[in-house]
């Protein structure tokens, strides 16, 4: 007897050559997308089988070889990189553009050779003590509420910008007056909830790793109040390096409504 018709599967296979991160990276158009209101946000986080986005509360247990390399080149991409203050704890940053060879790369796409770190922070209760402070080479934007002071001095080039209302939106129309196209988010959780609510992430790089928690203490990939509606994604890609995936989801041509979130 055959089986009922339905819906039908499709299985994907290799189709050329591997190929590395940053040729695949090439080719997404990032920086012709960007409005004049606002860069073109990629999203960069990693997840176990069951969604758990950290393991002892770090993504490094997570994160193999492949996965490090794309979140690499994706900062080789970007104009600037924002992480949020719970994963500037946890991670351990420092200057994030460490390999000559990349740089080299970044100023000949006619890229600074430093990609800022963008910071939000409303109290500046940040982990000065980070190395990402201490790297004299790596700029720093935090953006804060209007009238906040109290930065520590650095070795690092820090700017505090204050800003009336510390939404996602006066951000990123911000970062964008500065020249800002293409930025990548790193996370955490919190923060991707909160840029996700606002409705201004355009894709979601998301590597699923074979692993298998079963920890319900660690935080999923958007950690915060549910979106509503939910978040509709367009997968653009997947791609295969050991027995890890790694997904590429469109999200800004989603019919969710976005709402701020205060």
């Amino acid at each position: 007897m055959s089986p009922e018709a339905g819906p039908a599967f499709e299985l994907l296979g290799a189709d050329g050559p591997a190929r590395t991160a940053g040729e695949l990276l090439s080719g997404i158009g990032a920086r012709e997308r960007a409005r004049p209101q606002a860069p073109y946000l990629l999203l960069n986080m990693v997840a176990t089988l069951d969604g758990r986005a950290a393991l002892g509360g770090s993504t490094r247990p997570l994160g193999g070889p492949a996965d490090l390399e794309m979140l690499l080149e994706l900062r080789v991409l970007a104009d600037a990189v924002m992480v949020g203050s719970g994963t500037l704890r946890a991670e351990g940053y420092g200057r994030l553009m460490r390999r000559p060879e990349r740089r080299a790369r970044r100023t000949a796409a006619g890229l600074a050779e430093d990609p800022p770190a963008v910071l939000v922070s409303r109290e500046l209760d940040l982990p000065w003590e980070a190395e990402l402070f201490a790297a004299a080479e790596q700029p720093i934007v935090i953006y804060t509420r209007a009238g906040r002071t109290g930065v520590p001095p650095s070795a690092a080039p820090v700017e505090v910008v204050g800003l009336a209302q510390l939404e996602p939106q006066a951000i990123l129309a911000d970062l964008r007056r500065r020249g800002i196209a293409v930025l990548l988010c790193e996370g955490g959780p919190t923060l991707n909830a909160w840029l996700m609510a606002a409705g201004v992430v355009d894709e979601l790089f998301l590597t699923l790793t074979a692993v298998l928690t079963g920890d319900p203490r660690e935080p999923n990939i958007v950690g915060g109040p549910a979106l509503a509606p939910p978040a509709d994604a367009r997968l653009e890609w997947i791609l295969r390096h050991g027995n890890d995936l790694f997904l590429r989801y469109g999200l800004r041509d989603s019919e969710w409504a976005p709402r701020s979130l205060l």
